[in-house]
This record gives C-alpha cells, structure tokens and sequence, in this order.
C-alpha cells in the first residue's frame, strides 16, 4: 500500500486515544494502564496502517524505541536488587531505625525533601536515590505517623531537585548538550527557574510537616514496634553504611550506575552473611524476587508487626516487572504515532506561529508536557524540543541558555505525573503510592509544577531569559542556518 500522508484530523484523533483510553479507562475507572496503553497504541496503528504505513514497518519502530530504553530498564532491574540487598545487609533498616528515633513528625517532610536533594545531586540519579534514601524515609513516615503520600512527595521532590542541578545526571547532560550549551552554563540557567520553586516546596513542606496532626514519636507505638524489631533482627555497626558509600564514590568517580550499583549489591550481600549471619542462598534469592523477613533465621517463632513487614518485604527483580511492562506498552504506542508523523503533524499549529517570548515559553512548556505524555520520557523531550524551538527562540532574543533549561522545565520536572512514563511507573512501584487521587502525591510535589509557572513569568518579564541584541540575533540565525542548510529566511 502507498503511504500516504497523514491529516490533521487522523493526527488528533492518534493522540485522542491515549488520552480517551487512560484518562477514561484508567483514571476514573482504575483498569490496569498498561492494558489502556495497548488499547491506545491499537488504535493509532489501524489509523498508521490506513496511512499506508505496514506493521513490519511499526514492528520495526516499537523495537527501535524500546532498544533507546534499555539503559535506562537495566537501571531499573538493578535498582530493585539494590533495595533488597540494602535491606538484606541491614543497611536501609539501620537508617529507618535511627531515623524515627531523630527525626520529629513535624521535620520528616523538610528531612525528607532535603536528604534525597543532596543525594541526588552527588549520585546524579533521582531513581538511585528514591530507591534507597527514599525507601527509608517511607518506612520513618509509618513510624512517626506522617501521610505517606506527602512523604513521597518530599522526597520525589528532592531526588528531582538534585538530578537537575547534577552535573553527573543524563538528563542534565543531555539538555545541555542538544541545545548546544556548556554544562556548567545550563546548570547556572536553571538555578533561574528552579531554585524559586525549590525555595516554594521547602516553606510547604515545613508549614505542612508543622500543621499535621501527628502523634510524637515517643508515643507512637507503631514506632516503638519497628524500633523494637528492627533491632531483634539486625545489628548495627558502621560497616552497614558501607554500600551507600560506594555508589557516592561511583558517582563522584564519573563511572557507569548500574557497575556501580551492583558493586554496592556484592558489599551489601557480604554483610548480610558474614556480619548480620543470614545465608548466601537466601541473599541470592533476595536479588531476585526480593527480601522477605522468613529469611531471617528462626522467623518462623516471632510474629511480626504489619510495619515491619511491609518495611522488609519488598525490593528484588520481580518487584520492577510492572515498571517494565509499563515501558514496553507505552512505548508501543510511543513508537507508532512518531512513525506515521501523528505527533509532529498535530504539534505544527503550536510550533509554526508564535514569535514573542512570553507565548512561545508557553507553547514551548505545553509541547514538552504533550511530548512528555505521549512518550513516556524525559529523553524525547531533551531531543525533540532543540530541534522544533532553538530558531524560535532565537528569533525571540532569548539564548540557547534558555533553552536548555526550559527542556528540563517540564522535562524533567513533570516526568513524576506520567504514570505510564519511565519515572512514574518507577516512583509508584517503588514507593508504594499512586500518582492520583486523595492519597496521590501529585498535588503535594509543589516543585513538579511551579517550576514551568516560574519559567513563564520570566519570559513575560524578561527576567533571566538571557536576552541577546539585534547583532547577536542575526549572528546566532546565520549560524544556525548555515549548521542546517537552511535557505536565508526573513527575519
């Protein structure tokens, strides 16, 4: 069949379906996204397939698209043994065990939001430190009794805070380096849009931790139960903060993650047989399908509180397949509405018209949200925007610097909101806490969404945006035309 190209209207209705099948099918009647996410990719391949595109042809891009993720998917399995190991060599418990005992109610969210920011920002992984930091702080927040849906907001907040101002993270780099700006200017760009909001989401969290009616930890009793446990179960030693201290020196040292997170697994496995005396079988299998408290020698006499449970029963490989599934399904649709041009066809009136800077942030914010939603990754977006804005941007006086950090804006910011996404199917899975609804941790993420409204108020004021003059203007075209052969266009 002759491909033929696609319409506007076909366009629309491709992106329809992903927002009629999740919007409808998960979001209000809470049927499985994943199922959503194939529903919505069928659609739009019978609309690809009338456009004369084959399915060899779809086949070919699905698999391209989910051979970009793999990087990021073996992260993901690595992190789910990091968990395990982690709580296997007692090393996430002793944090949690100390921690309620430190920690107030009314100063977890501020602890919280703080900790992962400053983990984040020495590993330059969001995940790594949700995966760890963040895993131990969900377990305080049982003890001192403060709503796990804030606490798992304070600490995405956090881990997000200190990926973005990394100069170790991907997706720091990545922006940088497609909008063509030094790394260390893009850093300083962003402390333009971020800082602001990182400054809103500290005084919420504090005035929040201050309000909530929690009981103090001294009188909680599901406190002194974990406390309790934790210390019949494991001893504690220095030793134990061993596997932590390996992945901050990868991180320092610029090696790859997943080496690194599995070196820290391999110390972390040791001591769980030779210090805390659990065996090499059990530590193996933990990797694997995840920690469960019957691994503990003569288990089986001691019933066990619903806390520390919940605490230790988790991580391992199997605990991150939902995540994967997500991947896979979103991606399906993902790949198909890029291949037939849905995506750019639908997006051209936004990308085509506006010129001042103002609406152009704005245009620019809601095509990164829509490209964000549509792909599932923070990765697209720091691809497609250079190459749709850098022109416009520079036509509007605002420099490359600019544009880098508005990639991140919503890029990465809003990456938690998308609960088919790498990062949100990540932080609902590993966290234990949905996205949406009265229990979400959405509306609590202040830093997710007042970010981009910084980034708008500055390019309507003209605050920050870096502004070049007219010489520097037609300077940065004609350089910008001539590295994509464009013909001379009339500014």
């Amino acid at each position: 069949m002759e491909k033929s190209k696609v319409t506007y209207f076909e366009s629309v209705l491709a992106l329809f379906f992903m927002f009629f099948f999740v919007f409808v099918g998960y979001l209000l009647f809470d049927l499985r996204v994943e199922l959503m996410m194939i529903a919505a990719a069928a659609g739009a391949g019978l609309l690809a397939l009338r456009s004369g595109l084959s399915w060899k042809e779809m086949e070919g891009a699905i698999s391209t698209r989910i051979v970009s993720a793999t990087p990021a998917i073996l992260i993901i399995w690595v992190i789910g043994i990091v968990i395990a190991t982690f709580i296997y060599s007692g090393s996430i418990p002793m944090l949690i065990y100390y921690g309620i005992q430190i920690v107030s109610p009314e100063h977890l969210l501020i602890s919280a939001f703080g900790i992962s920011a400053i983990f984040s920002l020495v590993t330059g992984t969001s995940w790594g430190s949700v995966g760890t930091i963040g895993v131990a702080m969900m377990s305080i927040s049982v003890g001192v009794e403060v709503p796990l849906h804030i606490t798992a907001a304070a600490v995405i907040s956090g881990a997000i805070l200190g990926d973005k101002m990394s100069p170790l993270s991907e997706t720091t780099n990545l922006a940088s380096a497609t909008a063509g700006v030094g790394l260390y200017d893009h850093i300083k760009s962003m402390t333009w849009t971020t800082f602001p909001a990182a400054i809103i989401t500290f005084i919420v969290l504090f005035i929040t931790g201050k309000t909530l009616n929690t009981s103090g930890q001294a009188e909680s009793s599901t406190a002194t139960t974990m406390v309790s446990e934790l210390e019949v179960i494991f001893d504690w030693n220095l030793l134990l903060i061993a596997p932590f201290i390996i992945i901050l020196i990868g991180a320092l040292m610029k090696k790859p993650p997943v080496p690194v997170m599995l070196l820290g697994s391999l110390t972390a496995l040791l001591i769980g047989v030779f210090y805390q005396g659990f065996t090499m079988e059990n530590g193996i299998e933990a990797t694997y399908s995840g920690f469960d408290i019957s691994m503990i020698p003569n288990a089986g006499n001691t019933e066990w509180s619903e806390s520390v449970l919940t605490l230790l029963n988790r991580g391992g490989m199997l605990s991150m397949v939902s995540v994967v599934i997500i991947i896979y399904c979103g991606y399906a649709y993902t790949a198909i509405i890029s291949k037939a041009g849905f995506l750019e066809t639908a997006l051209n009136p936004l990308t085509s018209r506006v010129k001042k800077r103002g609406p152009l942030m704005v245009t620019t914010l809601f095509t990164e949200l829509l490209i964000l939603v549509f792909s599932g990754t923070s990765y697209t977006v720091a691809i497609m925007i250079p190459e749709m804005f850098k022109r416009p941007f520079i036509k509007a006086g605002m420099s490359a610097k600019t544009l880098s950090r508005t990639i991140e804006d919503v890029g990465t910011m809003v990456a938690a909101f998308v609960p088919w996404g790498t990062s949100g199917a990540f932080y609902i899975a590993t966290l234990g806490v949905p996205i949406f609804g009265e229990d979400g941790y959405a509306k609590w993420t202040v830093l997710s969404y007042a970010t981009p409204v910084i980034a708008i108020i500055l390019a309507f004021t003209g605050v920050g945006v870096y502004k070049m003059s007219k010489d520097e203007i037609k300077e940065e075209l004609d350089r910008y035309d001539e590295e994509h052969n464009l013909s001379k266009i009339e500014n």
